[in-house]
């Protein structure tokens, strides 16, 4: 039995990760961590109490998964350090020094870190690159869609797929939408578009276009299952692993 906290386990998904945790055999949730101006804060979720301390909870849990904000988790990854527990962090809208931060955690304890924890997703990245790779002379654009509560932008995801975008290609300019006189597209123009809308759990789509074709590469999450799910199968990969910072990818090499 696997017992895991889960930070930020009364958002969006962290609270999607937590309910299905209830519902699995090999699972227990152990605690739900919010921030401590949260109106949940002293009720029940399920049948745990929301607390805004981690310190009662780690001498009985195993991992500790977090979907926060980048402020939130930093303060979390101050009150872990002592602690050997190995975390998982879904947080996106880290900066360069974040990761930076989270790289230094796991010198001492297992940590795993992605911007989108569907494994669809994550085997888009490899195909992504894939295409990027062969296709060196198609122009590729980025959308992104995502619901109207969602407050970062671009993605997380999105921002990923740039990166392997430019580790493939030689990409010198990145625009974050168009407008105006824009003139002709540079060949080594890269355009990442985000839209927010409604309910919608997130849809990414990378366009490698040339004279004559088109190839789309799209992931669509009807509901944020889809990230709970992964979620799962990342708690059960990490639990036991060595220190050392793991992403997504890691799993994926394993199944």
């Amino acid at each position: 039995m696997i017992r895991v906290i889960v930070a930020g386990g009364c958002g969006r998904i962290g609270g999607e990760v937590a309910r299905l945790i209830s519902k699995t055999k090999d699972m227990r949730l152990s605690g739900i961590i919010e921030r401590t101006d949260h109106p949940e804060i002293g009720k029940m979720f399920s049948d745990t109490l929301v607390l805004s301390d981690i310190s009662s909870l780690l001498d009985k849990s195993d991992v500790v998964v977090d979907f926060t904000s980048p402020q939130s988790l930093l303060s979390l990854l101050k009150k872990l350090k002592e602690s050997s527990l190995p975390i998982i962090s879904g947080t996106t809208g880290l900066t360069p020094d974040d990761l930076k931060e989270l790289k230094k955690h796991s010198e001492n304890k297992a940590v795993l870190w992605s911007p989108n924890m569907s494994t669809g997703v994550n085997l888009l990245f490899k195909l992504v690159g894939q295409a990027a790779s062969s296709l060196k002379d198609y122009d590729i654009e980025i959308l992104e869609m995502h619901h109207r509560h969602k407050k970062d932008a671009p993605s997380g995801t999105a921002k990923m797929l740039e990166e392997i975008v430019k580790r493939e290609r030689r990409i010198t300019k990145t625009l974050y939408g168009r407008e105006g006189l824009t003139g002709e597209r540079d060949a080594d123009e890269l355009a990442v578009l985000a839209l927010r809308a409604g309910d919608i759990a997130g849809e990414h789509t990378i366009f490698f276009a040339t004279e004559g074709e088109r190839l789309e590469l799209t992931h669509r999450a009807s509901s944020r299952l889809a990230f709970a799910q992964g979620t799962l199968k990342a708690i059960r990969f990490i639990v036991g692993r060595p220190k050392g910072l793991y992403g997504y990818s890691d799993i994926l090499e394993e199944n």
